[in-house]
């Protein structure tokens, strides 16, 4: 069941890799150029919204495959997309450690709330997995990159996130199918195969 799930993933991502990685990078050099100012520590936010903003742009001009932009960008600049079986919620990473924790917000708790992947049956319904696609850009070169997780449980801010898939987005499809899952290591919530649970 879990590598099925795995190879639903990498099929389903593949189509998201070049035109996210082609979106904050085009949104980052735009920021940068119209607005070299917002570099500064204390105008960071507001360079984050321009960035996600100048991508949600970005993005509802590209043929995105299966995928569409979902949520209410106009409120707080929400990105979010979605296919006939996943919703990815695109949230800025303050480093490339943490994932953000999902507060105290209702909804957000909810999106969070992912049956874990060793026991999950097969779910029908619109956006049914909630993946969060966390995106950073290098200050110094302008490359974008993305770090998939999928939670399935709610932490506090600075605690251990609950998640039981744990990746970096390829730039390209290609690169996205051929991508090797890899058991977690102790410590971590990643994805574990069974043949590692088995003894194999």
């Amino acid at each position: 069941m879990i590598k099925d799930e795995l190879e639903r993933v990498r099929e389903a991502l593949a189509d998201l890799c070049e035109p996210l990685h082609d979106a904050f990078v085009w949104a980052g050099q735009r920021r940068s150029e119209a607005l070299p100012e917002l570099i500064h520590a204390e105008y960071k936010w507001h360079g984050t919204h321009t960035v996600r903003a100048l991508a949600h742009h970005r993005l509802r001009k590209t043929n995105l495959g299966v995928w569409a932009l979902s949520g209410n960008h106009a409120r707080n600049g929400e990105l979010w997309l979605t296919d006939s079986d996943y919703s990815v919620r695109v949230l800025h990473a303050l480093n490339d450690k943490d994932v953000p924790p999902p507060g105290l917000n209702r909804a957000r708790r909810a999106y969070y709330h992912n049956p874990p992947l060793p026991t999950q049956e097969k779910l029908t319904g619109p956006a049914y997995d909630r993946l969060i696609a966390l995106w950073r850009l290098d200050v110094r070169t302008g490359a974008a990159s993305f770090r998939v997780v999928r939670p399935i449980g709610k932490w506090r801010f600075g605690g251990t996130a609950k998640t039981d898939l744990d990746f970096p987005l390829p730039e390209t499809a290609v690169d996205m199918r051929s991508l090797h899952f890899e058991p977690a290591v102790e410590g971590l919530d990643d994805v574990r195969l069974p043949e590692e649970e088995d003894g194999k």
